[in-house]
């Protein structure tokens, strides 16, 4: 298939073309902005520095909240009766105190990650910038999630009272960046290790024709959400509200953009974790292998770890969607494939949707199970332990989401099933915000 020209995106049948501005001036889509930055009288960043609010639970929360009073925490999961009044307040006192500091000039961040995955290590690499928010429907900016209510009004709510971007989201564009070679005249600002062996570097690129050279590349291309379809949403609204309190002009505003981590899909340190499920409670196994094999092909298998290697390695062929299976009544294990029945069952998806694992099991394997019944973990070994050990009554394994597929259903304006994806590592909150005053 022809791949539709420079500035021209497709959507359905035809093409939309990037906005004017985009063509002329590309640092409108995509631009260096003065950061809020700790500085040392915060303390040291590895201890200041907190993963996306959303996969934090209660004990990370504490752990976090205990290492310093100025951790991110106190900012993205805030406490007490007037929690989101608090985090404002906590960060204007910062700013006072001089923890918090916003740069003189703008800039663009470089900021790679190295980390071990599946006896490898890989590294990340990517760039902290503001990107301009550009509603769904202008097919500029892309989403292949649905996004919750509850979560928004938060996030929404807490934007409002601190007027600043927090958290970045994790974007992708489909295209080379040329990140790496940028570290050799950046200005390296920090480097640590976090619990979790990851290694995370920092720095600041000050060059204008870089920036510049960046942009170009940005505004030739379609921008995926990786992470923080939230986050981007009430970006969003909040830039709707400002522009009716301002009233319109058309000067760009800090507000009419959103703290960004960009890197690219051709990244080969770009991971994306499987998302496998977990059953305290199910039918017994050989009830459920009866009803599959009327719509599956079930191949049985004496290894769990081998089952996994060889779901990888089907995975990356492109065929039939498959899951494997574990039971804890059972020492066997199981390879299901879609045949002819889950076919014609997938066939009320869209086309975009049909090869995904996680359609298989959604809609033919176990579709009277609603998500939240299920436990999650995006390591096999987790999940094999947990069934082997009766944690687990069941266990469904799930290869690796492949990039192509996000591009694919999201270019289609489709949206994945919840728990699809699982970018890794996360990006960290608290190497630089994004004040919208």
């Amino acid at each position: 298939m022809k791949r539709p020209s420079a500035f021209a995106i497709r959507r359905g049948g035809g093409l939309t073309t990037w906005p004017e501005e985009a063509r002329k001036n590309p640092l409108a889509l995509i631009r260096p902005f003065r950061a809020l930055r700790y500085t040392a009288a915060a303390g040291p960043l590895a201890e200041l520095v907190a993963p996306p609010y959303d996969v934090i639970d209660e004990k990370e929360r504490a752990r976090l909240a205990a290492l310093r009073a100025t951790n991110a925490i106190h900012l993205i999961r805030p406490v007490g009766d007037e929690p989101y009044r608090a985090a404002a307040e906590l960060l204007a006192s910062w700013r006072r105190s001089g923890a918090i500091a916003q740069d003189d000039e703008p800039a663009m961040l470089l900021y790679a990650q190295r980390f071990p995955e599946h006896d490898r290590v890989h590294e990340r690499w990517g760039v902290l910038a503001a990107l301009k928010l550009e509603p769904f429907d202008a097919g500029i900016v892309m989403p292949h999630e649905r996004t919750l209510a509850g979560p928004k009004e938060d996030r929404l709510r807490l934007i409002r009272a601190c007027r600043t971007n927090l958290s970045p989201i994790f974007a992708l564009v489909d295209t080379p960046l040329g990140l790496a070679r940028l570290a050799e005249t950046a200005t390296p600002l920090a480097e640590f290790r976090d619990g979790a062996a990851v290694v995370h570097r920092l720095w600041r690129i000050e060059d204008p024709d870089a920036h510049a050279a960046l942009a170009h590349r940005v505004a030739a291309e379609q921008v995926f959400i990786a992470d923080g379809h939230h986050r981007y949403e009430i970006s969003l609204a909040f830039r709707d509200e400002c522009r009716r309190q301002r009233g319109a002009d058309d000067e760009l505003r800090a507000y009419d953009f959103v703290l960004c981590f960009l890197a690219s899909t051709r990244d080969e340190g770009l991971v994306v974790l499987p998302t496998h499920r977990l059953l305290a409670d199910s039918p017994p196994i050989e009830s459920l292998l009866e009803r599959w094999r009327q719509v599956c092909s079930v191949e049985e298998r004496d290894d769990p770890a081998l089952l996994w290697r060889e779901l990888v390695s089907r995975a990356d062929a492109e065929g039939a969607p498959s899951l494997g299976v574990l039971a804890h009544d059972s020492p066997r294990c199981w390879l299901l494939s879609a045949a002819a029945g889950a076919e014609r069952e997938l066939k009320r998806l869209a086309p975009e949707l049909r090869s995904l694992e996680v359609s298989l099991l959604h809609e033919v394997v176990l579709p009277e199970i609603p998500n939240d019944q299920f436990g999650y973990t995006h390591d096999e070994r987790e999940a094999i332990a947990a069934v082997a050990s009766g944690a687990a009554r069941l266990g469904i394994l799930l290869p690796p989401p492949r990039v192509g597929d996000v591009l694919e259903i999201s270019r289609a304006h489709l949206t994945m099933p919840q728990k699809s994806t699982y970018f890794h590592p996360k990006v960290l909150t608290g190497l630089a915000f994004h004040a919208l005053d």
